[in-house]
C-alpha cells in the first residue's frame, strides 16, 4: 500500500487525475538523492520540480489508478508514457542532485520472502550493456533483463548486503535485480527512461 511521504502537499488533491506526459520534451530524466538515503533514485524533472520513480506498469488504467491513490493522500504525481508501458512518479520536495551522503551502516533488516529480489546467477539471464539518460551524456553500466534496463547501484561483497540494498529500493517501490559479480554481487535498479548508449 502506498503511504503518505515527506513529499505530501498540504492541499487535498482527492479526485485529481495525475497528468500523463506523453512527450519526452515535457520532462527531463535525472537522478536524485533524498535525505537519509545513501543511494541515487531514478527521477524526472518537470517544471523545476523533481519526481521520484514509484512504479512501472504496462496498463494505462493501472497507472492512473496508482497515480490517483497518490493524489488521494495529498502527494503530487505524474505519469510518463514509455515504449513498454507507463511510469508513475511522485513529487519529492526534499530531493537534491548533489552527491548522496554516505551514512553509517544500519542494522540489517530481516529479509522475508516478500523483500527478496531476483538474483541472476547466470549471464544467460541478462545482457550487460551501457545506457544513457537525457540529463547526461555519460555512459552508465547497466543490464538488460526482460526488455527493461537496470542501472548499476552498487557492487557489494556478500549476498546479504545485496539483498539489504535491494529491499531498501523495493520499500520505495523501485524494482531491482541482483547479479553475481567477480567481486561479489551487483545491485541494479530500474531505469525506465534509459536508452542504449551509442558510441
Amino acid at each position: 500500500m502506498l503511504s503518505p511521504t515527506r513529499s505530501q502537499s498540504p492541499v487535498n488533491q482527492l479526485g485529481l487525475t495525475p497528468k500523463i506526459l506523453e512527450s519526452r520534451d515535457q520532462y527531463r530524466s535525472c537522478h536524485i538523492c533524498l535525505p537519509e538515503e545513501d543511494y541515487r533514485t531514478a527521477a524526472i524533472k518537470v517544471s523545476g520540480k523533481y519526481y521520484g520513480l514509484v512504479k512501472v506498469v504496462q496498463d494505462r488504467e493501472r497507472s492512473l489508478e496508482i497515480g490517483k491513490r497518490l493524489t488521494s493522500v495529498g502527494t503530487e504525481a505524474v505519469i510518463t508514457q514509455l515504449a513498454k508501458g507507463y511510469a508513475i512518479w511522485r513529487l519529492e520536495t526534499e530531493a537534491y542532485v548533489d552527491s548522496c551522503p554516505r551514512s553509517p551502516s544500519q542494522a540489517l533488516p530481516i529479509l522475508t520472502e516478500a523483500t527478496l529480489c531476483r538474483i541472476l546467477e547466470s549471464r544467460s539471464e541478462y545482457k550487460a550493456c551501457h545506457i544513457s539518460l537525457s540529463d547526461s551524456d555519460q555512459r552508465l553500466a547497466a543490464v538488460l533483463v526482460d526488455g527493461n534496463y537496470y542501472g548499476l547501484l552498487k557492487v557489494v561483497t556478500t549476498q546479504q548486503q545485496a539483498l539489504t540494498l535491494a529491499s531498501r529500493l523495493q520499500r520505495k517501490e523501485v524494482e531491482a535485480v541482483i547479479t553475481k559479480a567477480a567481486q561479489g554481487y551487483a545491485v541494479w535498479f530500474l531505469e525506465p527512461n534509459a536508452v542504449v548508449f551509442k558510441d
